[in-house]
């Protein structure tokens, strides 16, 4: 397999002092870097290792199926970091939707039941957002966590939304604009890298996109002037990844959601508000993609449209075929060779962020 290219030498060495210097990425690790991979299972296995070895992913993500107690979560945490030092040489995403409400994925048994972001904006005190994320933020910090697929920057604009709703901050861009801000300062106060999601607003939407594609029909000037907003405050608060929407906005591309668009994510979100972090999709195995493209398809729409990290959730052979698409456009120069290099130093550049702070001490 040939070597693809020399990120080592385009980046400061002095940033690879607490980790192995990526030296000459080859293409099938360069394609592994570009994906953060579900699983089942609350320990390693053989299975976990033989997986890791062929896919070599940049990150993983743990939902509630892979955590039982405290002890248990951090041994699989520490055994994940391991296996990927081991294999690939770098430090991984160990990724969650820790976001309170309903989307809380640690056990509650052993866990507070934090507030619905709509409970915490109820009372206007950024403080207490600041306070309520940097509590989740030390959790997850002390299991080994990194990145928490958090907040929540969409708008609750629909009563009727049945994905959203409480998991928002409210339907004013300032206020939540204001909120986002906070919660991405307690997660950081947290050495836990943020996410704000699902770009560019979801939040106005009748369907479920983890059954079904939805549409926003709202005109583009209504995106400029509110639901854009809480996505700049988190950019310039420092946000470390965005999550696209299995949404499509047709008064800017009637044909692909956002997480397919490149006129939504390079023409939005990269040259509009100027973000220049991670950009996740949202999970491949959702049926509003899932459900319309196939899989590799998909993943080759995803890359080209600017996604820089593709996360199928669930252990399926879909992990296997996106991979092979991933390897497939890096290969071919489907998706050229200076895009790769930029998603792989935004990558290493979190990393690097999450060393420096003291990550995956766990």
């Amino acid at each position: 397999m040939r070597l693809y290219l020399n990120l080592f030498d385009h980046l400061n060495a002095t940033t690879f002092s607490h980790q192995q210097q990526p030296g000459d990425f080859t293409s099938a690790r360069a394609a592994g870097q570009l994906l953060i991979l579900g699983f089942d299972g609350t320990k390693y296995t053989p299975a976990m290792g033989s997986w890791f070895k062929e896919f070599k992913p940049g990150g993983v993500i743990l939902f509630a199926r892979n955590m039982e107690e405290p002890g248990q979560i951090k041994r699989l945490v520490s055994d994940i970091v391991k296996l990927s030092e081991d294999v690939t040489g770098m430090i991984p995403f160990v990724c969650v939707d820790q976001e309170g409400g309903r989307v809380s994925r640690l056990p509650v048994k052993h866990y507070p039941e934090f507030p619905t972001a709509r409970a915490l904006a109820m009372d206007g005190s950024e403080e207490r957002v600041r306070e309520n994320y940097r509590e989740i933020g030390n959790i997850l910090h002390g299991l080994g966590f990194n990145v928490d697929f958090a907040p929540v920057a969409d708008l609750d604009t629909n009563p009727g939304n049945p994905i959203i709703g409480d998991r928002s901050f409210g339907s004013d861009p300032d206020k939540v604009s204001r909120f986002v801000a906070a919660s991405i300062r307690g997660l950081k106060d947290a050495g836990i890298l943020s996410c704000a999601k699902h770009f560019p607003g979801h939040g106005d939407t009748s369907l479920d996109s983890h059954l079904d594609l939805p549409e926003d029909q709202r005109p583009a000037q209504r995106f400029y002037d509110a639901e854009l907003a809480p996505f700049a405050a988190a950019a310039a608060e420092g946000v470390d990844f965005f999550m696209t929407a299995h949404v499509v906005y047709p008064a800017f591309d009637p044909r692909n959601p956002a997480t397919l668009s490149e006129i939504i994510i390079q023409g939005i979100a990269r040259d509009r508000i100027g973000y220049d972090g991670i950009i996740a999709g949202d999970d491949m195995d959702m049926k509003a993609i899932a459900g319309r493209w196939g899989d590799g398809q998909a993943a080759r729409m995803a890359l080209q449209a600017g996604v820089d990290m593709l996360l199928v959730c669930h252990e399926t052979p879909r992990r296997r075929t996106v991979f092979n698409a991933v390897l497939e456009a890096v290969e071919s120069g489907l998706v050229d060779g200076p895009k790769v290099h930029e998603r792989l130093e935004r990558i290493i550049k979190a990393k690097n962020k999450i060393l420096s702070i003291g990550g995956n001490n766990a």
